[in-house]
């Protein structure tokens, strides 16, 4: 009968790093052969080592007389003990233990000396284990390479022109690596042209100090360098701002000022000193196409958003205001009884597909800045400008010279080339009275139109950017302005077509309702004026010649018919058609002069004799006409009485015009117009 033992095997020692393993294991499970009914003890401890790896499994290996392998579980204990079961009797047996960590960097190994198993006892058996930790240092191998850091030399600013400054950066890399040297820059206010240019320009957005600062770099994030500039925006007194005064509803003066700031300066009126109002900050409004461009070719693109990087400041002047600064300009204010007029219209520079393009540079071709010096050297009190401020909308074409680098389209840069600039020596020496024209109407250039002109507060809902808008924004309530003894009537007919108004159509009721409130202005006591860009009863040049505009004489002639003005109406003063016309009536109708030429192409002249009248039931009883650039200039004669001068661009005069009560037997119209008598007339 074969007789077995059973083992106890005890961790006798560790070596260094383990800590020491005591306790009782939960078992061994066996490889092969029966496993131990025996009772061997109970879990309590998980064994960690002292370098805190855990082991969670003991392999051994039995050998000698026979041989046996297993595992000790040893998740929950803190000492490797076991009893191993069903072992053959004999001597020479020997056992291995092994181990790992769970992390995998600690091995522990042991290895019994010979022992013997004795029937029916437990064999105690005594396993040294040592435990070897992995290496936990290693080494780094440095390839460094030397790179010298970008450098600033020097950050510079140009003197501002305008509300521009130039800024310049050097710097240097001098081993030229790992990249070339590139710049950025950063601003506390205004707009740079490129931050990552070496040399951009600042574009100033409010007057005062401004900090710059540039960063040089080679490419590497760690390797930069930076400088800060200070540099000082220039305050609008500086800037030569357009700067003047118009005249709207009651007589109430506005003071107007374009600045490229977003904020408006302050203004001085009689001593007392306040910011002006914005009345509309800078913006890109929408494409509004022209009508003079029916066709967009490839080659030629005429139409384009309308630019507007300045803003429009505004302050409504108190009556009787004596003195008024802003921007370290003396701004022109009413007179209570003005005793000079200067009357001009049709003043930009023509661009236009269909049409001879002007030469805008040419003081010949194109005088409105000769008009503009020599009417203000004339000291006038008051400016009537009859409308068409605006011309340039096409760009001008490859095969035309005159006029190539002439800015164009609807935005700021036309306006200010064909209205501020040639007109500062004007729009300095009075306040002005604008009516306006077909080319301020909406679909060419309104959106100009309410930003600066109109005397009206600026609305979204009224300025002509939004197309659905239009059959609103292209007209405005008639409105007067008193001049001592005088009172101008401003009509605004911008969206007149060229065909009669069909009764009940929105343009016939518009106009309709325009008229009516023009009407209700007239004051008898006065002399009225009624002043519209359209003429009404003129002629039109062409081949053949043709009277006054269809669509207004359609609506004028509903509402007065054959005498076509409200009654009181006794001048009547026009642009539109490019030419001088002094036109006095027998049939009693109100005196018209056409005063169209303050710049733009002149129109073909009149024929020696004209055989129509200007509407049905009129009777031209004297007509004077000029083909020629110029300006009228209304002089101060007696109560209710004028003088009537036109001149050359120059100053020289072409005819002198007074004015005389009209006396008529069964006119239309009970209270009669003034009639004129010009000295020469005819075709002059």
């Amino acid at each position: 009968m074969k007789m077995n033992g059973r083992l106890l095997l005890l961790v006798a020692a560790l070596a260094a790093g383990a800590s020491a393993l005591t306790g009782c294991g939960k078992g061994a499970a066996d490889s092969n052969g029966p496993g131990s009914t025996e009772d061997v003890g109970s879990v309590s401890l998980a064994l960690q080592l002292g370098s805190g790896g855990i082991i969670n499994t003991f392999s051994y290996a039995l050998t000698g007389p026979s041989t046996k392998t297993g595992t000790i579980d040893v998740s929950h204990s803190t000492t490797v003990s076991a009893v191993i079961g069903a072992v053959p009797a004999g001597s020479g047996y020997v056992i291995s233990l092994s181990g790992t960590t769970t992390d995998g960097t600690t091995t522990c190994n042991g290895t019994s000396g010979a022992f013997t198993v004795t029937p029916r006892m437990t064999t105690a058996v005594t396993v040294a284990i040592s435990c070897k930790q992995g290496a936990t240092t290693g080494s780094v191998s440095i390839n460094g390479t030397i790179n010298i850091c970008a450098a600033v030399d020097s950050v510079s600013a140009n003197p501002p022109q305008g509300a521009s400054i130039a800024i310049f950066a050097s710097a240097h890399d001098s081993d030229s690596g790992p990249s070339p040297v590139s710049y950025r820059w950063t601003t506390s206010s205004g707009t740079l042209s490129d931050a990552t240019a070496q040399n951009p320009t600042l574009t100033c957005t409010a007057p005062g100090n401004v900090t710059l600062t540039v960063t040089a770099t080679d490419g590497d994030p760690a390797c930069s360098d930076t400088f800060t500039l200070l540099v000082a925006c220039p305050p609008d007194s500086a800037l030569g701002d357009p700067a003047w005064v118009e005249i709207g509803a009651n007589n109430q003066a506005i003071a107007r000022l374009i600045t490229p700031y977003t904020v408006c300066p302050s203004i001085t009126v009689d001593g007392a000193t306040s910011p002006m109002n914005l009345r509309v900050g800078p913006a890109t409004e929408p494409i509004r196409p022209s009508t003079s461009d029916p066709t967009i070719t490839p080659m030629t693109v005429n139409t384009k958003p309308s630019v507007f990087p300045v803003s429009t400041c505004e302050l409504n002047l108190p009556a009787g205001a004596a003195a008024a600064t802003v921007a370290g300009q003396n701004l022109p204010l009413p007179k209570a009884n003005p005793q000079r007029i200067v009357v001009l219209g049709d003043s930009g520079c023509r661009l236009a597909i269909g049409n001879p393009w002007q030469a805008c540079n040419d003081p010949v071709q194109y005088p409105f800045p000769v008009i503009a010096a020599a009417a203000a050297a004339m000291k006038p009190d008051l400016v009537l400008h009859v409308g068409d401020y605006h011309y340039r909308e096409n760009a001008c074409p490859a095969d035309q010279p005159q006029c190539q680098g002439s800015p164009w389209g609807y935005g700021w840069d036309v306006w200010q080339v064909d209205l501020f600039q040639p007109g500062a020596p004007l729009l300095a020496a009075a306040p002005w009275i604008m009516v306006r024209g077909n080319h301020e109407s909406c679909n060419r250039g309104g959106q100009g139109w309410y930003r600066f002109l109109d005397t009206q507060p600026y609305s979204p809902m009224k300025d002509c950017n939004d197309p659905a808008q239009d059959n609103v924004a292209n007209y405005n309530d008639p409105y007067a302005v008193t001049a001592g003894d005088t009172q101008f009537i401003a009509f605004d007919s911008s969206n007149t077509p060229k065909a009669a108004l069909a009764p009940g159509s929105l343009g016939f009721n518009n106009y309709t309702a325009e008229i009516a409130s023009a009407a209700a202005l007239v004051n008898p006591n006065l002399l009225p004026i009624w002043a519209n860009h359209h003429p009404i009863l003129a002629y039109t040049a062409g081949t053949p010649v043709t009277g006054g505009n269809p669509g207004l004489l359609s609506v004028m002639a509903a509402a007065y018919p054959t005498a076509y003005f409200p009654p009181g109406i006794d001048l009547v003063m026009h642009g539109h058609v490019h030419d001088f016309q002094a036109i006095s009536f027998s049939s009693g109708h109100p005196s018209t002069f056409v005063i169209g030429t303050g710049g733009d192409n002149l129109d073909v002249a009149l024929p020696a004799s004209i055989t129509i009248a200007p509407a049905a039931n009129t009777t031209v009883g004297q007509l004077t006409y000029a083909q020629t650039f110029g300006f009228m200039v209304m002089d101060k004669v007696g109560p209710k009485n004028w003088s009537y001068t036109a001149y050359s661009p120059t100053g020289t005069v072409i005819t002198r015009c007074t004015q005389v009560a009209a006396a008529c037997t069964g006119c239309s119209d009970p209270t009669p117009g003034t009639q004129i008598s010009c000295n020469p007339f005819g075709s002059l």
